[in-house]
């Protein structure tokens, strides 16, 4: 068990003594979950929010160990939390300089947070401090990953700033059935679908990983999209959308069987638009028939996307295949298609173990990967 280690603090405001620890109880969770929602359970009530946290904490990517609390309690009284946040577990693919390819241990950092009452003082920087000290000690990662609107707040703790594209395409009005003549079959995919398709896809990333060829000096770095982390994010969604707006919907992507291609997609009804999680690539497939099974799995998506009133579809940082198939729908289509640089929301961030500063490129660097 980790040893609480406390840390004082002088500044203008006085001195403050912390104690940092892993929160393993459940009373010591409720509260830092109740801290938490302050700033992250806004659209849903106290009680729903504690709900979601049990409800997620019992699912197979964050049961046991997989999902661990970290807390800034005060000195004086260990039942009052100052700052909190969580470590999620990621399998991450990683191809060294050397060529060599293997699996390690990641994490995801979310829910940094600090009471009102105390912000200012450092807090999270010293939160965050003994949370890479446990990373690079016994949590035995090769890197970690955050989300943040403040993304430059985490360089100066170790977390650098990694690209953040996205393209949005326009939900249009409904499309005439020959416009879709000569574009491949796809069949939509229900949660049941996924376990076998995540297998699929982790084998095709570590083949594409062990076949790369990136600069002398690059690593690369993936987030496997596995089974339970896609349906984690899956099921959470469901229960967000089920509290919110009292409806889940069932399909959960599409898939061009003929061009071994599918999307993930994440029903965001609170914000009005439909995510893509994931997109696994055709493979064996010339232009333009991966253009085409490309551009017939995103119309799926503006479908599913019209069928729930939602505006538009959004895409984190697609490569060249996507982009040609996203103009392929501007040009014969007249579909909208925005793209640009996320400047301040759910910016990436990544730190690699003991702060090494190295030349790391996260592929793919899809929303899957996010928490």
């Amino acid at each position: 068990m980790l040893e609480k280690q406390p840390t004082t603090i002088r500044d203008a405001q006085g001195t403050l003594t912390v104690v940092f620890s892993e929160a393993t109880t459940a009373p010591e969770r409720v509260r830092c979950a109740k801290l938490a929602s302050t700033a992250f359970g806004k659209s849903l009530s106290a009680e729903g929010y504690l709900e979601r946290e049990e409800y997620l904490g019992n699912l197979p990517l964050a049961r046991g160990a997989g999902w661990r609390f970290w807390s800034l309690t005060s000195a004086d009284n260990s039942d009052v939390v100052l700052a909190m946040c969580k470590t999620l577990h990621r399998d991450l693919l990683v191809r060294d300089t050397d060529g060599a390819t293997r699996q390690e241990q990641g994490y995801c950092i979310c829910s940094v947070i600090t009471d009102s009452g105390y912000r200012g003082r450092g807090l999270a920087s010293v939160l965050l401090k003994h949370v890479a000290e446990w990373l690079d000690g016994a949590g035995h990662a090769k890197a970690s990953m955050l989300y943040s609107d403040v993304g430059k707040f985490y360089v100066s703790k170790g977390w650098d700033v990694l690209d953040a594209f996205q393209s949005t395409l326009a939900v249009p009005p409904p499309i005439p059935r020959e416009e879709l003549d000569g574009l491949p079959k796809t069949r939509l995919l229900t949660i049941d679908d996924l376990p076998d398709l995540c297998e699929r896809d982790v084998e095709s990333l570590k083949n594409d990983f062990r076949n790369s060829e990136p600069a002398a000096d690059t690593i690369l770095v993936a987030v496997l999209p596995t089974s339970p982390l896609i349906s984690w994010l899956q099921s959470r969604t469901d229960f967000m959308n089920a509290k919110t707006h009292g409806k889940v919907p069932k399909t959960k992507g599409t898939i061009c069987d003929s061009a071994g291609a599918w999307m993930y997609w994440y029903h965001d009804l609170r914000h009005n638009k439909l995510i893509v999680q994931r997109v696994k690539l055709p493979k064996g497939q010339g232009e333009p028939a991966a253009t085409q099974a490309l551009a017939k799995l995103l119309l799926d998506t503006l479908d599913e996307a019209a069928k729930w009133g939602l505006q538009k579809v959004v895409l984190w940082n697609p490569g060249s295949e996507l982009r040609s198939a996203m103009d392929f729908l501007a040009a014969k289509m007249k579909i909208d298609v925005t793209s640009e640089k996320r400047e301040n929301s759910e910016i990436p961030c990544l730190r690699w173990r003991d702060g090494e500063k190295l030349n790391v490129t996260v592929w793919p660097n899809e929303f899957y990967g996010w928490s």
